[in-house]
């Protein structure tokens, strides 16, 4: 017979959860598999699914809010049994938001705690509402782990065992290794230094100087006291600090025979890692510094207003309407859930108050009151449709968009047959501009309908853009009419000559395809020396476009440097006449005062 298969899982213990957290703090959140090594009943998606859901410490375990409850039925009602994409918008685990739903459900409901036991035990495997059954504790990931046992089994002793011994061992294997090195060292270092004092004692003396020219350099350790300093003998008594000294030798000596020597490798080491914490925190505290020279330059931006806020807190107001809204929210999703229901069940009265639509009257109100909230209109413009005879048609080109409404204000008294110009949104243009027909070589009719043309002109001429200019009478409305319906029925006798078939089909002879070939080489040829052409006269265009440019720059260089001259020496000539002046002004006062001594001489 052979052995039974054993499916990994159950329920979680407190020895697999013990182990579990120290195998994750030892082996961090993506080494599933190395954690679930230690857990032989378990698997790493288990092992996994436990942490999350049960002993991740960021877990939210406090009391569930008014906000919270609103948001987790809302989300529910946007995506309903998918509580792996609602547990990170929660920040709780799925477990969680599926009990907390269940039990909204329940209040709203208003079953009491026997009536969710007996709906419990009912499993209710058909129906509208077994998305939202309470869950039947199959996911023991997410449920407590179950206390251990006085005598645990034998298996359960070898795994806490090889637990034990596995997650003890901080440290790989080249690391032991250096330590086992770093204390072989050590023990030898005291090892010579005993034998050497002993050897001193008896009068031997040894030489401990290193053959390494280049390692003689480094501290000797072996000396009797390192780093002794003799202090120069003096006035005052020193047998306090001799004892304060020989205590801190014995405690550096218990100190080195715990701990042993830091090597060299490792001081070097830590003092390079030193520096570059050093150097993190110095790019920080710099980031940090520029980070306060942008906060402070927000805040002065945001000092320039205001900012009033409401108190903190919520007031009992706002709780009832929060509780009404969870209360509303979870009988609409019962009532969607029992719509389509398979079979009978018993539904007890809910007494709530049932949400009533907005009546027509309220919306008018609104409505009302918005529209009159409309500023007035700054610029008043009145519409002045025209009237026409409904049985005359326009032409069928006209569109709704074409016609145009007249700008004058008698366009109501105007006829059907005066009016069709300003319909079509047509200019009216001016009598006098017309070119004169020339009588000779054109028939009675033409000249008929050229006089008419010029009268219709003229009379639009008059009533709409110049009223002083005279102008013959219009038609009349019994005329407008006959003449369209003459043109009608003269359109109406108009046949358009049928087009057959044969008409449109080309001969498909190997002449004809030849001819077309031919044609397009024809066609090809001119195209291609017609491009040649525009190639020569582009470049012939440019190379003279070239030459205007150079000259143009030239000259708007001279002209800058002339006119910089001329304003150079027009400020040069500005100073010369002022200097010229003050000048002829000394001057004429020195001859005054010439003739001024020489009058008083003569006297």
């Amino acid at each position: 017979m052979p052995p039974p298969i054993y499916v990994k899982g159950g329920q979680w213990t407190n020895v697999e959860d013990q182990i579990l957290k120290a195998a994750v703090s030892k082996y961090g959140l993506t080494q599933w598999a190395r954690v679930a090594s230690l857990l032989p009943k378990k698997t790493a998606k288990q092992a996994k699914a436990r942490w999350t859901e049960y002993l991740n410490p960021n877990i939210k375990r406090d009391e569930w809010s008014l906000e919270e409850d609103e948001q987790l039925l809302r989300l529910a009602k946007l995506m309903p049994n998918q509580w792996r994409s609602i547990s990170p918008v929660m920040g709780r685990t799925p477990a969680q938001c599926v009990e907390r739903y269940q039990q909204l459900l329940d209040r709203t409901m208003g079953l009491n705690q026997d009536e969710v036991e007996e709906a419990e035990d009912d499993l209710k495997l058909a129906g509208p509402g077994i998305e939202t059954m309470p869950a039947l504790g199959n996911s023991y990931e997410s449920l407590p782990s179950r206390p251990d046992m006085e005598e645990m089994d034998e298996d359960e002793q070898e795994m806490l065992s090889e637990a034990t011994a596995r997650l003890s061992n901080t440290l790989g294997k080249k690391a032991k290794r250096k330590e086992r090195e770093r204390m072989m060292r050590e023990n030898r270092r005291v090892t010579l230094l005993e034998k050497r004092r002993e050897l001193k004692a008896a009068g031997v003396r040894m030489s401990l100087e290193l053959k390494n020219k280049k390692r003689r350099k480094e501290f000797d350790y072996n000396a009797d006291i390192p780093h002794e300093h003799k202090p120069p003998p003096g006035l005052f008594d020193t047998t306090e600090e001799d004892a304060k000294n020989e205590r801190e030798r014995l405690a550096f000596q218990e100190k080195v025979n715990f701990k042993g020597m830091d090597a060299p490798e490792e001081k070097k080491i830590a003092s390079e890692k030193d520096e570059e914490a050093k150097a993190n925190k110095r790019l920080r505290q710099r980031i940090s510094e520029a980070g306060k020279l942008f906060a402070e330059a927000d805040e002065q931006n945001i000092k320039r207003r205001k900012l009033d806020l409401p108190a903190p807190g919520t007031t009992s107001a706002d709780i009832m309407t929060i509780n009404n809204r969870i209360s509303d929210s979870s009988i609409k999703i019962l009532q969607s859930q029992n719509k389509t229901s398979d079979f009978p069940e018993k539904v007890d009265n809910v007494n709530n108050k049932e949400t009533k639509k907005p009546s027509i009257r309220k919306l008018q109100k609104v409505i009302q009151s918005m529209l009159a909230q409309i500023p007035e209109p700054k610029n008043e413009a009145d519409m002045q449709l025209p009237q026409f005879d409904v049985n005359v048609g326009l032409s069928d080109d006209i569109s709704d968009s074409e016609v145009a409404i007249p700008p004058k204000s008698d366009v109501q008294q105007t006829t059907s047959s005066s009016n069709l110009v300003v319909l079509r949104g047509l200019s009216i243009p001016d009598p006098k501009k017309l070119k004169s027909l020339d009588e000779q070589g054109c028939l009675e009719l033409d000249k008929a309908i050229a006089h008419e043309f010029a009268k219709l002109i003229q009379a639009d001429y008059t009533k709409y853009v110049d009223p002083a200019l005279n102008s013959s009478g219009t038609l009349e409305d019994m005329d407008f009419k006959n003449v369209q319906r003459e043109i009608g029925e003269e359109l109406k006798r108009t046949v358009a000559p049928e087009l057959t078939e044969e008409n449109f089909i080309l001969p498909r002879t190997k002449a004809a395809v030849d001819e077309c070939f031919r044609l397009l080489e024809s066609l090809h040829a001119s195209a291609t020396d017609i491009d040649s052409q525009l190639d020569s006269n582009a470049l012939e265009y440019s190379l003279a476009l070239e030459e205007k440019y150079t000259a143009i720059a030239t000259a708007s260089l001279e002209l800058q440097a002339e006119s910089i001259n001329e304003a150079v020496l027009g400020f040069i000539g500005s100073l010369e006449g002022e200097a010229i002046q003050n000048r002829a002004k000394s001057l004429t006062e020195l001859v005054a005062k010439t003739n001024r001594a020489k009058s008083t001489c003569l006297t």
